[in-house]
Formats: C-alpha cells, sequence, structure tokens
C-alpha cells in the first residue's frame, strides 16, 4: 500500500483480477449485485488489513454471499 488508503497500480490490478475470479466462479443465480458489492467490499476490507496472497484473496472475497 502506499498509503492508507492508497493503493498501487499492482495492487488493483491484483483486486480487479481476484474479483473477476471470483465473480466468474459463482452460479449465474448468485451473481446478483448484492453478492457482487459484497466480494468488492471483501477485497477492500482484506487489502486494508494488509493481505495480497491470491488465494488468500479469492477465499475471503467469497464469505458471506447469499443464494
Amino acid at each position: 500500500m502506499l498509503g492508507p488508503n492508497v493503493l498501487s497500480p499492482e495492487e488493483l490490478s491484483l483486486l480487479g483480477a481476484t474479483y473477476d475470479l471470483v465473480v466468474d466462479s459463482l452460479p449465474s443465480r448468485m451473481r446478483t449485485p448484492r453478492n457482487r458489492r459484497q466480494v468488492a467490499l471483501n477485497l477492500l476490507y482484506l487489502t486494508r488489513r494488509g493481505e495480497r496472497d491470491p488465494l488468500e484473496l479469492e477465499l475471503g472475497a467469497a464469505a458471506g454471499l447469499t443464494c
């Protein structure tokens, strides 16, 4: 992280790729606006906590999704 609220281009790229991977892996009925938002919020939360491991980000991003 460049600062408390600033992400580097590499971090943004990692978040974007992880977001796409998680959303694309969901069954179509779960690709709701609510779940897409939750994936994004989860990724931002994990990143602010310092997580950078792609697998941990992927697993954490999918937490709390509903059908």
